[in-house]
């Protein structure tokens, strides 16, 4: 039997090849150059055996996470040569893939943007899905648990790299569990971010003219009363107290914060995010920018303050979970004649 292993998925090309169990892997740095060594690789490898490629009865491949770009070279090299020889195709994670089949790991590798592909396995068998986390939140999950070995390129988190062959690693998954059943169909695997689960990058930055079509529309799907354009514009080129801040995902923007500082106090002028993407921590960050510019005051901010309809029972219990008490009702406030409930957070600073 005459197995094929095949992962371009990070900067190394790995190649395995096992011949009646005797085992020979090469790993080499191939950042950028994958599409142009990998078939020079498999070929020479073949012809030190003395082997043609119609010879091989299985083929492994990883199908990501990792480059995309990367991933689809060996996954196509793997159809294309299983098509041709008629081999079995078997399809592995490129998490798993980092690890031997025995153990516990925590395979992980680096996703670009502060952040990382992770999946936890234990002997062989997935037990949290491969997905995307801020770098941040690996850190602390190495540090909750130390039952897990973290394995991979761990050089961007600055952590020690252990020594593993994902060649090798993959020659040893060939089961039935990764048989591929229709190799045309087969696919590369991009983990998009997971919008659901709030598992997503969320850009907070200064807000632009370019950004006010879209917290317009954010404006008039959020507010009874909206802002108009002009005094939006005029928040965000006029009025030197305010600080307006957009939120944004996929360089969209999904929310914004207006709010003042003034003296010892800030208000909070308008928050709001876009309806299809409330609930998944936009709004706890459009927070966190107003507690980290009032903490970057000269000045000590002593408090923040808010009004909010009495019948946006949700809206009061958000501002409660970042510490907003509600002091007073301020009787007719909006032009409506509704009443406004008075909240304030103390001692921000100082």
């Amino acid at each position: 039997m005459i197995c094929l292993a095949l992962d371009t998925s990070e900067k190394n090309l790995s190649i395995g090849l096992d011949i009646d169990g005797k085992v020979e892997t090469l790993t080499e740095p191939a950042f950028l150059r994958q599409s142009e060594i990998l078939v020079e690789r498999i070929d020479e490898m073949l012809k030190k055996h003395q082997l043609e490629a119609t010879a091989i009865n299985r083929i492994i491949v990883t199908v990501g996470p990792g480059s995309y770009t990367g991933v689809r070279i060996a996954l196509t090299v793997a159809k294309v040569m299983a098509l041709a020889s008629g081999a079995e195709l078997y399809l592995a994670s490129s998490l798993e893939a980092l690890c031997p089949i025995e153990g516990s790991y925590l395979c992980l590798d680096n996703a670009r943007g502060k952040r990382s592909y992770l999946g936890v396995y234990v002997n062989g068998e997935c037990q949290v899905k491969d997905c995307i986390k801020d770098n941040s939140e690996v850190l602390e999950y190495i540090k909750d648990h130390p039952e897990l070995t973290p394995i991979g390129d761990l050089a961007y988190l600055g952590l020690q790299t252990p020594e593993y062959d994902v060649a090798k690693n993959l020659l040893a998954r060939i089961d039935a569990k990764h048989l591929c059943a229709e190799p045309l169909g087969a696919r590369p695997v991009y983990l998009k971010d997971d919008y659901e689960a709030g598992n997503f990058k969320i850009t907070i930055r200064k807000t632009l003219p370019s950004d006010l079509d879209a917290i317009m529309d954010i404006e008039a799907s959020s507010f009874k009363h909206p802002y108009t354009r002009t005094q939006m514009l005029s928040e965000l080129t006029e009025n030197p107290c305010a600080h307006v801040y957009s939120a944004l995902v996929d360089a969209e923007v999904v929310g914004f914060i207006d709010f003042m500082i003034t003296f010892n106090s800030a208000t909070i002028s308008q928050i709001a995010v876009k309806e299809s993407m409330r609930g998944k921590g936009i709004g706890n960050r459009l927070i966190g920018q107003l507690i980290k510019d009032c903490e970057a005051q000269a000045d000590p901010v002593e408090f923040v303050t808010l009004e909010v309809r009495q019948s946006n029972e949700k809206a009061q219990k958000f501002y409660k979970r970042h510490k907003f008490e509600p002091i007073l009702v301020k009787k007719g406030y909006y032009d409506d004649g509704e009443d406004a409930v008075y909240m304030v957070r103390s001692i921000v600073h100082g």
